[in-house]
């Protein structure tokens, strides 16, 4: 793929608005259908998601595949926590890097992949 059509594929993809639960901050990515040939079956580590072309801050982990639609990766990260005796909305640490279960309603698949229907 030449530096101008990786440039397009780059403006064509999509960010979700951020949505949570209890533990995580979730978003989806929509890649341009092109990308989806090129794109690996596997959980990406952020190297590997990076390279596409995905800007994102740190500590968003790549969790999952939307299985209706290849070309739409799953993202996670873990909320802020507050120490004990702080009040407020005050962000005092993020565990970014932590291993978790999947979350109730998914489905991982022994390929270490997990996609949803």
């Amino acid at each position: 793929m030449d530096q101008q059509a990786s440039i397009q594929h780059i403006q064509h993809i999509t960010y979700s608005t951020k949505y949570s639960d209890d533990t995580y901050e979730y978003r989806h990515v929509v890649l341009p259908s092109q990308l989806t040939a090129i794109v690996p079956r596997h959980l990406l580590a952020e190297h590997e998601w990076r390279s596409l072309g995905l800007q994102q801050s740190r500590g968003w982990i790549h969790y999952g595949f939307y299985a209706p639609e290849p070309n739409v990766l799953l993202f996670r990260r873990k909320l802020p926590t507050q120490q004990p005796g702080e009040e407020g909305g005050t962000v005092t640490a993020i565990d970014a890097g932590a291993a978790a279960p999947p979350a109730a309603g998914t489905a991982t698949a022994s390929t270490n992949t997990t996609e949803f229907t």
